[in-house]
């Protein structure tokens, strides 16, 4: 594998998101505090660069499934759409859809929904277009910090929180299919470490579904990546997890242009990013 490459002079303030769109373009989009949001082609050259009104910062960016022209992005409670054809301004926003700071944002394979992740932890799912939020989603009693549709199952949506806490609800009910507390595991298999031994709280940070819609991954602070499988009827079939980072892990994406869905990347708060095959694993 080469050596990783650095892009430079895309923001003037620190980046805390990054995105990626799904056409054959490649482009990567990144936000970063204050507001700013910059698009780069493949080969890390700047296609252009947009100021969002206000101060808040972007706090995720995700390009839509099925217009891969179109960017949704996140910052404070609002929702701008942006077209990276024409930057001069977003082309829609929709204010004030979240009841505090938004987190994360995911978007259906059809591109018809959108889902927020905020601080009250509360999802909601607004229609796309025009950002009606049609359901509000609650149950976590921490902060959500992420959320994912489950491909493959239009109504199945996952998300995880800092209260330990993974999710896959049904959208046509608005109610958990099941609900998976992970610091439950954790205390069952510390029973079993030696006495005084420390252990960083499992707060879940970022959440990631196959292509085939079988596995959850959830990257947690306390360095793993905790694996869940679905089974038929969207039951949890199975639960484990990897030593993944010797601190936190921030982030776990599978991604979908290798040999088979299982490929899962991850990266943590020790500075490193990691591949994973996880075919055997689940």
């Amino acid at each position: 594998m080469n050596s990783g490459r650095q892009w430079r002079e895309g923001h003037t303030s620190p980046i805390l998101c990054v995105g990626a769109a799904p056409g054959p373009e490649g482009l990567i989009a990144s936000g970063s505090e204050g507001g700013q949001v910059t698009i780069w082609n493949q080969e890390g050259t700047i296609v252009g660069t947009l100021q969002l009104p206000g101060e808040d910062d972007c706090t995720c960016v995700v390009f839509s499934p099925s217009a891969s022209t179109k960017l949704h992005v996140s910052h404070g409670e609002t929702v701008s759409v942006v077209d990276y054809r024409n930057l001069n301004s977003p082309v829609e926003q929709f204010e004030r859809v979240g009841e505090e700071e938004i987190n994360a944002l995911a978007i259906n394979e059809s591109g018809s929904s959108l889902a927020m992740a905020d601080d009250s932890g509360a999802v909601r799912i607004l229609d796309l277009p025009g950002g009606k939020v049609c359901r509000t989603l609650r149950r976590h009693s921490n902060i959500c910090s992420s959320v994912a549709f489950r491909p493959q199952r239009p109504n199945n949506l996952v998300s995880v929180g800092l209260d330990m806490q993974v999710i896959l609800w049904g959208l046509q009910k608005t109610r958990p299919v099941w609900t998976l507390n992970i610091q439950d595991i954790l205390d069952e298999e510390q029973h079993q470490q030696q006495p005084g031994q420390l252990f960083n709280p499992p707060l879940a940070h970022c959440v990631t579904v196959s292509s085939c819609g079988n596995i959850v991954s959830c990257a947690a602070e306390d360095g793993q990546i905790h694996l869940m499988r679905i089974g038929s009827g969207s039951k949890l079939e199975q639960q484990g997890a990897v030593k993944a980072h010797r601190q936190g892990a921030s982030q776990a994406h599978f991604v979908n242009f290798l040999s088979h869905p299982y490929w899962l990347i991850s990266g943590g708060n020790d500075g490193h990013v990691v591949l994973w095959d996880l075919s055997k694993t689940l």
